[in-house]
C-alpha cells in the first residue's frame, strides 16, 4: 500500500500493462525492496517529506523508462541509489531549499520502537537521535550526503562512490571529516549543556 501512496497509480498501472511483464515485475520488486532507501535518499537531498515523495515518484518514473534494460544491471541497489540520488539532485536543482521543511519528519522516518524498552531509555534515545539528526543537518552538503548514505542507507565507501560519482578514496576522507565535526559539534553541545 506505501508503494501505491508513494509511486501513484499512473506508475503502477504502467509496471502491471507492460508488454515485458517479467520486467515489469522486475520493477515492481525492486520498488518493494528498496522504497525506504530511495525515500530517504531523496529526503537526504532535499529535506522535505513532499519533495522527498515526488522525487521518489520521478526516480521510479525513470527506472520504468529503462525497464528494458535492467536485467544488464550488475548491482541494482546501488543502480537504484544512482537514480534516487540524482532525480533528488535535478529536483532540488529546480526549486531552492525551503528552510522551514528542513526540520525531520519523524512520522517518515522514524521505526517503531521496541515496546520492551523502558520510557526513560526510549525518551533518551529519541533526544539523541533528534539531536544528532540536526548536527548532521548543519553539515556542509559534501560532507553531510555520504555519511547519510553510510549511515542510514549503510551502502559501503564503493557504492557511495558510484553514486556520487567521486573516487571512493574521496568518500572515506569526506567521512571520516564528517564523523570528526559531529563530534567536535556533539562535545561542545555537551559541554554548553553541561555549563548551562
Amino acid at each position: 500500500m506505501a508503494e501505491q501512496a508513494i509511486l501513484g497509480d499512473a506508475a503502477l498501472t504502467s509496471l502491471k500493462t507492460s508488454d515485458a511483464a517479467t520486467r515489469g515485475q522486475e520493477v515492481e520488486i525492486l520498488a518493494s525492496q528498496h522504497m525506504r532507501m530511495v525515500f530517504r535518499i531523496c529526503w537526504s537531498i532535499l529535506r522535505n517529506h513532499h519533495d522527498a515523495e515526488d522525487a521518489v515518484q520521478e526516480c521510479f518514473l525513470r527506472v520504468l523508462k529503462f525497464q528494458d534494460r535492467i536485467h544488464e544491471v550488475r548491482n541494482p541497489k546501488t543502480w537504484l541509489a544512482r537514480i534516487a540520488w540524482t532525480t533528488a539532485l535535478d529536483k532540488r536543482s529546480r526549486k531552492p531549499l525551503d528552510q522551514e521543511g528542513s526540520r525531520l519528519e519523524e512520522d517518515a522516518l522514524e521505526s517503531l520502537p521496541d515496546p520492551a524498552l523502558p520510557l526513560e531509555q526510549l525518551v533518551a534515545g529519541r533526544e539523541l537521535q533528534a539531536i544528532l539528526e540536526r548536527l548532521i543537518g548543519t553539515l556542509p552538503d559534501e560532507l553531510r550526503e555520504p555519511l547519510e548514505l553510510s549511515a542510514v542507507q549503510e551502502l559501503n565507501s564503493t557504492e557511495i562512490a558510484e553514486i556520487m560519482k567521486i573516487p571512493a578514496e574521496s568518500v572515506r576522507t569526506r567521512l571520516f571529516r564528517a564523523r570528526q565535526l559531529l563530534k567536535t559539534k556533539l562535545a561542545v553541545l555537551l559541554e554548553v549543556q553541561k555549563h548551562g
